[in-house]
């Protein structure tokens, strides 16, 4: 039977992980592996497998670590007939491909900077070294696959049973190592159900400004993997506790504490929270989230009756959300959806046939998402779960019969058929077409040739 190398916890507790790790173990390209690197080479499985092995949950990413050097791994593989190629091999990583999987060997590494820089010099011959470098003790954690026991000289196993994120030995010393490890801290922590050591907490929000040095490429993966947590919300607000989403997300300190209205319980950045938990684990509908309300306070307007307003505030949040997404380098993808669906968030679901046309139109594709959104938005403010329920059960009755249509989203007609009726400047032929296209909307029975002429020429030609 496998066993552990950690401090004290119960090996009765482990014997599910064990037994997946040991799973692991007998994989076929594993053991391809182990034999083509031998014993000599203390080959052990690390990372997020053994963390979720051990929580009995399911991790499909294999990383393996050894003391041997990236030349000597790739000698043996190809004396092995092992396919490999050099992914990270400055940083001491050979990938070793297979027909169904690829699986990343690694070099031991030392603690510090050495994990981050790059070199013959960063490498160690010690698994409890390599560990002494890891992120956080329930990360610092390996399962050797020669003697099937787990490695845990930093008590990992009793943290993640006891649902603690902390960091290895100096907390200082590991996020000044790398200030990626504070959103780490908070996706393995908070979003993760997990509480912060307070130390580690400590540390994290002395280091805060050192975020700023890294790039948004990393920080977007980053924040996008904590906004769809199990627990989004309750590590968004440590974050802003510590003051780290002020420097991430500058574009949400106006929510803070601000006021809404009669329709909603919290303020907008609580709403904005509750709307994040509240939908669907998917990056769009939770960047969504994070973005649709951010317009309101530069929207604010207050009537004489002293009731708050935010006209219009989709659109100031959609500018935001541009200018978020593009600074944090997204993919113009993922910009044009989420913007898209912060745009039309506000468009009601209690509406007749034309609005539901308006929105196919509009929305093409995002439907299904918008309609997941609105839940979820309507969810976080005061609207009753069977209330808002049986509204989008009437607007998928409508949306269904509207969606057989087809004849509402091409006009039957073209620029060409306006200008031989004499009119020659572009911009008033594109008004033409555009009065047209809602006129279609309205009734799409109008939509052929000869009724959509004769429209143009008694509403918006004038005849000479």
């Amino acid at each position: 039977m496998a066993t552990s190398r950690n401090h004290g916890a119960p090996s009765s507790d482990l014997d599910l992980g064990l037994k997946k790790l040991t799973e692991i173990s007998e994989l076929p390209e594993i053991k391809k592996l182990l034999a083509a690197l031998g014993p000599e080479s203390q080959l052990h499985l690390v990372g997020g497998a053994v963390r979720d092995a051990l929580l009995n949950h399911e991790n499909k990413d294999i990383d393996l670590t050894t003391k041997f050097h990236p030349s000597k791994i790739s000698e043996l593989l190809e004396k092995a007939n092992i396919r490999w190629e050099p992914t990270g091999i400055e940083h001491g990583t050979i990938l070793a491909v297979f027909d169904n999987t690829q699986i990343e060997v690694t070099t031991f590494r030392k603690p510090g900077r050495a994990r981050i820089d790059r070199g013959p010099e960063i490498f160690s011959e010690s698994i409890d070294q390599d560990l002494a470098g890891r992120d956080f003790t329930i990360n610092a954690l390996a399962f050797d696959l020669n003697t099937k026991h787990v490695v845990d000289p930093f008590g990992g196993i009793a943290d993640l049973q006891h649902k603690i994120i902390k960091a290895v030995g100096n907390a200082d010393s590991r996020f000044k190592e790398d200030p990626l490890r504070i959103l780490r801290m908070a996706r393995f922590g908070p979003a993760a159900n997990r509480q912060i050591d307070p130390a580690t907490l400590a540390a994290a929000e002395g280091n805060k400004e050192s975020l700023l040095s890294i790039s948004q490429e990393r920080i977007r993966d980053e924040f996008i993997k904590i906004i769809c947590g199990e627990s989004a919300a309750s590590a968004v607000r440590q974050l802003r506790l510590i003051g780290v989403l002020d420097l991430i997300l500058p574009e949400i300190v106006p929510s803070y504490d601000f006021e809404q209205n009669d329709f909603h319980r919290f303020d907008v950045f609580e709403h904005t929270l509750a709307v994040l938990d509240n939908c669907p684990r998917d990056p769009l509908l939770r960047l969504t989230a994070i973005f649709h309300d951010l317009g309101k306070p530069s929207t604010l307007s207050v009537g004489a009756d002293g009731r708050r307003h935010f006209y219009k505030h989709e659109i100031e949040s959609t500018t935001m959300t541009k200018t978020a997404l593009k600074r944090m380098r997204c993919s113009n993808n993922t910009i044009k959806n989420v913007s898209q669906l912060v745009r039309y968030h506000m468009r009601p679901l209690k509406c007749g046939p034309t609005a539901v046309r308006r929105l196919i139109r509009d929305l093409g594709p995002l439907m299904e998402p918008w309609l997941q959104f609105k839940l979820a938005d309507c969810l976080g403010a005061k609207v009753s779960s069977s209330e808002i329920l049986s509204e989008i059960k009437n607007f998928r009755d409508l949306l269904n019969q509207e969606s057989q249509r087809s004849n509402f989203l091409q006009l039957a007609i073209t620029g060409d058929d306006i200008k031989a009726l004499g009119i020659t400047e572009g911009p008033v032929v594109g008004g033409i077409l555009n009065s047209l296209r809602e006129l279609v909307l309205a009734d799409p029975a109008i939509n052929n040739r000869e009724s959509l002429i004769q429209l143009a020429k008694d509403k918006f030609i004038s005849p000479k």
